[in-house]
């Protein structure tokens, strides 16, 4: 009765209203692009989540199609330090509101990001390649370690970064990164890994 009211009061003047053409951002994994040419949900009291809680480890298990690669993007663009002023994509979100201590954490951390949604072949060789390959972009994605003087696997990012390394170097490569990329800003890094499990599946089929 109430709301049937209510809606017979407002739906004359919604003629008048200009509803914006924007697209829900289906498909969309990229943050910046999502949050600012689409519909967006926000989404961003899930960092305030995470800076109360403080987990070592987090795994998100969601169906498909659930915003799971969206949402750590979102992650990975609040976190990292980039010579980009990121803050624009959050100072319109729930985030900025919840006040300075969270706000501080903006643009703080190295990020390592990987994703394994692509590694779908037909023989571990190929899988090994791939992943070997994904790796090495990332080491390549921060290459202010290639010159610190402040690192000391200086060798062990040469031999990655110039496609060098061995299957052992490679077993070994996040945990190095994550030493490196401590070593040279000072503090330790996030370590975001999208679809983990899509190399598992596909060898078990």
């Amino acid at each position: 009765g109430f709301l049937l009211e209510s809606l017979q009061s407002v739906l004359p003047f919604m003629g008048s209203i200009k509803i914006p053409q924007i697209s829900l951002p289906i498909g969309i994994s990229d943050y910046r692009l999502a949050s600012t040419e689409y519909y967006y949900i926000d989404k961003t009291l899930m960092i305030r989540d995470f800076l109360d809680e403080r987990p070592m480890v987090s795994l998100f298990t969601r169906p498909r199609r659930f915003g799971k690669t969206l949402n750590m993007d979102m992650l990975r663009t609040f976190f990292e330090k980039t010579d980009e002023d990121t803050s624009v994509y959050f100072r319109d979100k729930k985030i900025w509101s919840c006040g300075k201590r969270y706000r501080e954490y903006q643009g703080k951390y190295p990020v390592i990001f990987l994703s394994f949604k692509d590694v779908k072949c037909d023989t571990w060789e190929k899988t090994y390649d791939l992943i070997a390959k994904l790796i090495r972009a990332e080491y390549k994605r921060h290459g202010e370690l290639l010159g610190s003087d402040r690192i000391t696997n200086a060798d062990q990012y040469q031999k990655i970064y110039h496609d060098q390394a061995t299957e052992n170097d490679y077993m070994m490569s996040l945990m190095y990164l994550t030493q490196m990329l401590d070593e040279h800003h000072g503090i330790a890094p996030i370590v975001i890994i999208d679809e983990y499990d899509i190399p598992i599946q596909q060898g078990h089929m």
